[in-house]
């Protein structure tokens, strides 16, 4: 059975009002499950979540002008809020795992109105889906999955024990901090930050902003073409890439590969036991960081840059001017350095 709540305009402008005074207060409850779902779909302005206790969602807040209208919606088990604007028409896409998904609805406040700035207070067991097109979002100690995408505005997540997290936006920030099993942080020319910590895996990327994951993470995909990329806290494997930035990666455990064409790469940690590691560059330079008793075996080829080590007991087999072997510990952990015209270092933390 599907009930609907609307809130309309109380009443029109008044001659001389302020811009602020165009804006409309709301106040809609609906009551639901302690592990349900909501929706939450707007165009512009700002949009707040919430978890708490009990077992209902309230809105609360103010439309952006007279003409727009909330709906409260319960569709078989879903709470629904939207956001009504009048002569809505486009439609706006982003990807999200693989598939277009639509952003809400586009329309004109007259007189160049604010849009709406929402609270949604839900349980905090629920799972949320957050949609907008030019909107800031905001979701607070959540723990069901979360999914939020806007197209131009800024995504943050806190708070909360999600199982999974997914954050998009096209030229927004997105920043997440939370203990989930799965993030995935999507921005074409924004930053990208996850911190807090990860069981799982966390998958981070952005075109032409940086990425910098500090989340205590097993797993890691991160890459920019543009922007560095930094990974901190790791414990497990890698997979590290930009175009035309730097990389920059420390943990314990390390794993993996790690390629920019044009930055610099710097490996820091201790190196997990018997692991692969590959790290590639055309024109910058390679600084391998171990810890203390690491045991690895480094084989580099470099055409004119050159290649040093300052690891205590390292021992370095030169090949030839533009290949070398360097052996620390026991040799375990198998590392590749390639790299055009870099310098490669070894060293100690």
């Amino acid at each position: 059975m599907r009930f609907k709540t609307s809130i309309a305009a109380a009443a029109l402008l008044a001659a001389g009002a302020t811009g602020a005074a165009a804006q409309q207060p709301v106040n809609a409850t609906r009551t639901t499950s302690a592990t349900g779902a909501v929706e939450v779909h707007a165009v512009d302005g700002r949009i707040r979540v919430v978890g708490g206790g009990g077992n209902q969602v309230q809105v609360t807040g103010t439309l952006g002008s007279p003409d727009d209208r909330l709906e409260v919606e319960d569709d078989e088990g879903t709470v629904v809020v939207r956001v009504v604007m009048p002569g809505e028409r486009v439609r706006e896409r982003v990807r999200s795992r693989g598939r277009d998904v639509k952003m809400g609805m586009e329309g004109q406040h007259a007189g160049g109105g604010r849009g709406a700035d929402l609270l949604v207070r839900i349980p905090m067991r629920n799972s949320v889906e957050v949609q907008a097109v030019s909107a800031d979002i905001d979701v607070q100690g959540v723990d069901g999955t979360t999914e939020v995408q806007t197209v131009s505005g800024s995504v943050h997540v806190a708070g909360g024990r999600a199982r999974e997290i997914t954050a998009a936006s096209r030229s927004g920030e997105i920043d997440v901090t939370a203990d989930a099993d799965r993030v995935e942080a999507t921005s074409v020319s924004g930053t990208v930050r996850v911190g807090g910590s990860v069981r799982d895996h966390v998958e981070a990327n952005s075109v032409s902003g940086e990425v910098n994951v500090t989340a205590a993470a097993g797993e890691v995909e991160a890459g920019s073409v543009s922007g560095s990329v930094t990974v901190a806290a790791m414990r497990g494997r890698a997979e590290v890439h930009s175009v035309s930035g730097d990389v920059r990666v420390s943990g314990r455990g390390l794993s993996g590969e790690f390629q920019t064409v044009s930055g610099s790469v710097v490996l820091t940690g201790d190196l997990a036991r018997g692991a692969d590691l590959e790290l590639t560059t055309h024109s910058g330079s390679v600084t391998l960081a171990l810890a203390p008793g690491a045991s690895a075996e480094v084989q580099v080829n470099t055409f004119s840059g050159d290649i040093s080590a300052d690891y205590r007991g390292a021992r370095v087999s030169r090949e030839s001017r533009r290949e070398a072997k360097i052996t620390v510990g026991g040799g375990d952990a198998r590392v590749a350095v390639h790299t055009f015209s870099g310098d490669v270092k070894l060293t100690g933390r």
